[in-house]
């Protein structure tokens, strides 16, 4: 990856009218951060792979980052990749089970309660839905309507890493 010679392609491809603004994927805080002072109009998002079984960027602090440059996340394969719905590791049950008791209780349905927990968390992360099912996208839909407490938030974490926190 050359810093450099991407915000040359990104400030080219704006001043010939065929992009707004500009995203990168997968990018850890540092890169995100080499790429952003490099390029003349400043990075609106990093797209990177959150979900309740994709902890991965708050553990690595890569949500912290974005959300004190109030950078907007988008979460690609929010619902894990259909792993919530048929999980096969004990990670995966613990979330799928815990989303399943608080789909009951809010009278919802899992994906709803998925997408929810990420639109709640205060890093504005936006959730790529990535389906064509019209049920999905309704499901995503309803999710910002559904808030969820700290308590519910903190309870789908929780079963994702298997450890209560203090």
């Amino acid at each position: 990856f050359n810093p450099e010679e991407a915000a040359r392609a990104f400030s080219d491809l704006k001043k010939e009218g065929k992009v707004r603004y500009f995203g990168v994927s997968n990018f850890s805080a540092q890169q995100f951060d080499t790429l952003n002072k490099l390029v003349e109009d400043p990075l609106v998002t990093n797209q990177i792979e959150i979900s309740p079984i994709q902890l991965e960027h708050f553990e690595n602090h890569t949500i912290d980052y974005l959300q004190m440059k109030q950078v907007p996340p988008m979460a690609w394969s929010p619902l894990g990749g259909g792993r919530l719905f048929n999980p096969t590791t004990e990670q995966e049950k613990r979330v799928s089970k815990t989303l399943s008791v608080m789909a009951e209780k809010l009278n919802t349905t899992i994906d709803v309660v998925s997408f929810a927990w990420l639109l709640n968390h205060p890093a504005a992360i936006m959730p790529i839905i990535g389906s064509g099912k019209l049920n999905r996208i309704q499901s995503a839909i309803a999710a910002i309507k559904l808030n969820l407490n700290l308590e519910e938030w903190f309870e789908i974490y929780n079963a994702s890493t298997g450890v209560e926190l203090p």
